[in-house]
């Protein structure tokens, strides 16, 4: 077992003894944060949000009276 430290930008002094778990466990849990990094829809098209029912009902009244709204 080796004890490892690492000292922060602030100061702060982490220690710790590197076992072969403590290994296995950081490995782990570097693929899963690389795997979940590639899973993101960073290039999504689609909606945000579902559109309001009411929005239909707004775009009929307007084609059918074109002045209708407030500063048309």
């Amino acid at each position: 077992m080796t004890k490892r430290t690492f000292t922060g930008r602030g100061g702060e002094t982490w220690e710790w003894e590197e076992t072969p778990e403590v290994v296995e466990a950081l490995k782990q849990l570097h693929k899963t944060s690389v795997e979940s990094k590639i899973k993101r829809p960073h290039n999504y098209e689609g909606p945000l949000y579902a559109p309001h029912p009411d929005l239909k009902k707004i775009s009929e009244l307007e084609a059918k009276a074109p002045d209708y709204g407030v500063g048309k």
